[in-house]
């Protein structure tokens, strides 16, 4: 069998991924500010509500909103942007548990100092908390791409028609029987992936190096 390199479905994994994590990076931060900084009844609401794609079944939540997009939303049915929505829902919690984590990090003090120079909220979140958890936004990110790349379930249901990725070419070659044929997707599978993973265990390894030394200091 012939090594074939998907390059088509290799692209579609990637975009869908690249596009799924950086949306979820982005909204989580407001998120997380206002969980940790503005604790109440709405942030744990919202909280709350932010996990139930994550705990539900990813066929699931694809079927919902097949129903939802046929219903009410269809200019976005059956196009890459639902997709990416579809892996937000399911995959938000991963982001916002990083970005929650770093943000529990950085000091409120500093927040309220640049608002005591007449920063407005929005610009202390962009000039001060935006910067300091940028670490475990990138790490948020990063777990979304991860998580994304071999989702499978959202993939076939709401995907474009024709639309192939890795995950899917994987499936595919393999539920045919064809597993020579699901060598090379699921070997690029493993490359990509790889990069994330060794983003996570170096940043790991970094902060840990830091708490030790930390403690060594104190």
């Amino acid at each position: 069998e012939p090594l074939l390199l998907l390059w088509g479905a290799m692209w579609n994994s990637l975009f869908v991924s690249v596009l799924a994590a950086v949306v979820a990076a982005i909204f989580s931060i407001p998120m997380a500010t206002l969980v940790v900084r503005y604790p109440g009844r709405l942030s744990q609401f919202l909280e709350r509500i932010s996990f139930t794609g994550y705990a539900l079944p990813g066929i699931v939540v694809s079927l919902a909103l097949v129903y939802f997009g046929a219903n009410f939303a269809r200019p976005i049915y059956q196009t890459v942007w639902l997709l990416v929505f579809a892996y937000v829902v399911l995959f938000f919690p991963a982001a916002l548990g990083a970005t929650r984590t770093s943000l529990l990090q950085v000091s409120p003090r500093l927040e309220e100092a640049a608002r005591g120079l007449g920063r407005r909220p929005i610009q202390v979140l962009h000039s001060i908390t935006v910067p300091l958890v940028s670490p475990g936004v990138l790490m948020g990110a990063a777990l979304v791409f991860l998580i994304t790349m071999k989702e499978l379930p959202a993939t076939l249901i709401l995907g474009p028609l024709d639309f192939r990725t890795l995950a899917t070419a994987v499936w595919s070659a393999s539920s045919e029987g064809f597993f020579a044929q699901a060598a090379a997707p699921a070997l690029a599978l493993i490359m990509i992936s790889s990069v994330p993973v060794a983003f996570l265990i170096i940043r790991e390894g970094v902060s840990a190096r830091s708490n030790s030394g930390n403690d060594v200091s104190e």
